[in-house]
């Protein structure tokens, strides 16, 4: 029997130790330098057999009360980073046994408390995604982890049947992972038990829900509800549908199931502690503490089992792709409002700009939250109004580009009505309005506007495309000022087809590219920005994607630094295709969510990734603005 070894530099201090991978007793080491969320999918990018595995009932007491148990817990986690392996940490985050009086937190301020924390730490370091499960996991006078926290008629019917009896666990929870700096990503109620009315009260805080059987329905995979509450909107459901593992037996029937599966969502959870008695600790000849782990351990059949079955273990980040957060709201209803994203106050998150047409005002909101978990509270800090009292022209259209190079985003308006460009400059609190109106020469009527880093000089230039005549117009921004518009005849743009053009920087060079899109077939062609000029990419970035009503919206949604394309639907569909720098790899789907808005998307918090803005107006709660932030890995 062969066993994998780790050591430890000092058993005393969990924080600093050294750990060494895949060593065997008989040789060397070597360290597994993979990413644990880095899962394998098909040429297409699209994952066929996708596996979850989540770590149940993990809380500061119970199997985990001790020093040894905390080591053993982190060598089950290196063995499935070494496996390339992410998981999931199903946290309670205080644990009472009041029996016995024991009553820990994951905030306490006591020595075994920060072990504790900096175990759930090292675990997210090798892979490990935490959430939230319940607050004690229990209720009157049962211990964590055995006892149910919310309401049952039968189980549980002595708590009260109320939402604000589970808002202020929820709350409690939230408030202790906050306290302990970790970052709730997921909530799982205690064995999947609540009424239904309590279920709200967890869906407003954590848009993300790990669980069977929620809302007494089951998926067998993922599933986005576009529920319009008056806090928030939507929440998203992974499913356990393999169950967990408690014998041998179990093993054999789960294993068994994946033959019968076809291919579905192959998603189970598992208590760690029950490998802990195939985890030995050992002193070697220098005085130093190790701990061997048997390879025919229950977690490595399972693990062994799934990957021989064809299946690759995926985080639940790689099914949600995005993950519905908090609501700007209490605005007042109007029809005629736009959104512009973009860096207009110093650092790296983007601010929202609210343009009231009717009201002739663009007011500045910025996201100031740490997580899209809790969703409650405030979110949105106001910035105040920006612009007011001024009309751009009823066909104006407005972008947002740093004009100037002090690094934050002036606004830019096309005004087909006043014959040209007008420029509002940035003054951090304000903007103001530049005096004059840049007119290009000779007809221009019809053209459609674009704006970029068309020569990767850091100052964002104009450009014009001229459908009539098939040609592209670039005018270069020469410290603030523009010159005269260059023109392009260019074949791709005398097509008579209904073309879409987005902008980005699609290849990673540091220009703005044109990304064309042939909405009858849905093939997306490329202008490359080379030295301020566009030439034509000689290959078909991807073909038979984002046709129809599709609005298609550039967005670098896993923080690669190269665009990607992001298309939207009126049903709430969001189509990923991620650029490898000379393609477009289709990259899943979120939703449905936001269905009948106006899209947009922008890092709204500052992690360099695009996440998804939705704007709507309803009756109940006037106008609204839903967020979903990325997880895309």
């Amino acid at each position: 029997m062969d066993v994998g070894v780790i050591k430890l530099g000092k058993v005393q201090q969990l924080i600093v130790f050294t750990i060494f991978l895949s060593c065997l007793i008989t040789g060397g080491c070597t360290a597994t330098l993979e990413k644990a969320g880095a899962p394998a999918g098909d040429e297409n990018g699209l994952f066929l057999r996708q596996a979850l595995l989540r770590l149940e009932d993990i809380g500061p007491g119970g199997q985990y009360q001790d020093e040894e148990s905390l080591q053993k817990l982190k060598v089950v986690a290196d063995y499935l980073h070494q496996e390339s392996v992410p998981f999931h940490i199903s946290l309670i985050p205080r644990m009472t046994v009041p029996a016995k009086g024991y009553d820990v937190s994951i905030a306490d301020r006591t020595h075994y408390a920060g072990e504790f924390r900096a175990t759930i730490k090292y675990l997210e370091r090798m892979g490990g995604i935490a959430g939230v499960h319940g607050y004690t996991h229990q209720s009157n006078g049962d211990a964590s982890g055995l006892g149910f926290e919310f309401y049952h008629r039968v189980k549980n019917p002595a708590v009260p049947d109320s939402i604000q009896y589970a808002r202020n666990r929820v709350a409690a929870s939230l408030e202790l992972f906050e306290r302990a700096g970790i970052a709730p990503a997921f909530w799982e109620t205690p064995h999947y038990t609540a009424s239904l009315k309590q279920c709200q009260a967890f869906e407003e805080q954590i848009g993300l829900i790990y669980e069977d059987n929620y809302h007494g329905i089951n998926f067998a995979r993922q599933h986005t509800i576009d529920y319009p509450g008056r806090e928030y909107r939507g929440y998203t459901t992974v499913p356990t549908p393999l169950g967990y593992v408690n014998t041998t037996r179990d093993m054999t029937i789960m294993i068994d199931q994946l033959e019968n599966s076809g291919g579905g969502l192959a998603s189970f959870f598992y208590h760690p502690f029950k490998e802990f008695r195939y985890i030995h600790k050992w002193i070697n000849e220098k005085g130093e503490t190790c701990y061997s782990y048997d390879n025919d351990s229950p977690l490595h059949q399972l693990v062994n089992s799934f990957k021989q079955k064809g299946y690759t273990f995926v985080s639940i980040y790689s099914l949600a792709m995005f993950v519905p957060a908090q609501r700007l709201g209490g605005l007042p209803a109007g029809e005629r409002r736009e959104l512009v994203a973009g860096i207009f106050e110093p650092g790296d998150r983007k601010g929202i700009l609210v343009w009231d047409r009717d009201a002739r005002q663009w007011e500045m909101f910025r996201y100031t939250a740490r997580w899209y978990a809790p969703r409650r509270g405030k979110a949105f800090e106001g910035r105040g109004t920006w612009l007011e009292g001024w009309d751009p022209g009823s066909e104006a259209v407005a972008m947002a580009g740093d004009i100037n190079g002090d690094r934050l985003e002036d606004l830019i308006f096309y005004s087909p009505s006043r014959g040209g460009f007008l420029f509002a400059e940035n003054r951090q609190n304000r903007f103001e309005l530049l005096n004059g109106i840049f007119t290009p020469a000779g007809d221009t009527g019809g053209c459609l506007p674009l704006h970029g880093d068309f020569n990767g000089d850091g100052l964002y230039d104009l450009a014009l495309i001229d459908r009539r005549e098939g040609r592209l117009g670039i005018a270069l921004n020469k410290s603030g000022e523009f010159g005269g518009f260059a023109w392009q005849n260019i074949e791709l743009l005398k097509e008579k087809k209904l073309h879409r053009y987005i902008t980005g920087d699609f290849n990673s060079d540091g220009s703005t590219d044109v990304a064309v899109l042939d909405t009858e077939i849905g093939r997306w062609s490329m202008l490359l920005a080379i030295g301020g000029n566009f030439e034509a990419f000689a290959e078909t970035w991807l073909e038979q994607w984002g046709s129809g009503d599709s609005l298609p919206i550039p967005a670098d949604v896993n923080g690669d630094g190269s665009c990607d394309i992001i298309a939207y639907s009126s049903a709430g569909r969001w189509q990923v295709a991620v650029s490898t720098g000379y393609s477009f790899v289709p990259g899943g789907e979120f939703g449905p969510w936001g269905g009948g808005g106006s899209p947009l998307a922008a890092d709204l918090n500052g992690d360099k990734k695009s996440d998804l803005i939705i704007s709507s107006v309803s009756r109940q709660s006037g106008y609204n603005i839903d967020t979903a932030l990325s997880v895309m890995e």
